[in-house]
């Protein structure tokens, strides 16, 4: 359930994920126009928030449309560090967790192939 909350000056849209959680934190984020504009993502990568700083005014719209876009680009980027990162840490334990089970299973096969042959 996609819903908006107010929060100061800001309406930060915030969604109801699966579990009955609502995504509530700022995973990533953008910059634009040395910091006039600011894109916070959620941990879906949905938009938590645009931070607009007062002098964004005298911003022409080309320079305000580019200073949103580098944001938006910069923020998604973050997500994606963040996913690969998450990817690479579960592929690690899945890994070590392979390999201590890897082992526990030669050794008990080591085991009984030593007791067959002292039959």
């Amino acid at each position: 359930m996609d819903h908006t909350q107010r929060h100061g000056e800001h309406a930060r849209s915030t969604h109801t994920v699966e579990s009955g959680d609502t995504a509530d934190y700022i995973a990533s984020a953008g910059t634009g126009a040395d910091g006039l504009v600011r894109i916070e993502l959620d941990g879906d990568g949905r938009l938590w928030d645009v931070v607009l700083d007062p002098q964004v005014t005298e911003l022409t719209v080309d320079e305000l449309r580019t200073a949103l876009f580098d944001a938006i680009t910069e923020a998604q980027a973050g997500m994606e560090t963040e996913h690969r990162t998450a990817y690479e840490d579960a592929v690690a334990d899945v890994n070590t967790a392979a390999e201590r089970r890897f082992a526990e299973i030669s050794a008990a096969l080591h085991d009984l192939s030593r007791r067959a042959a002292g039959r």
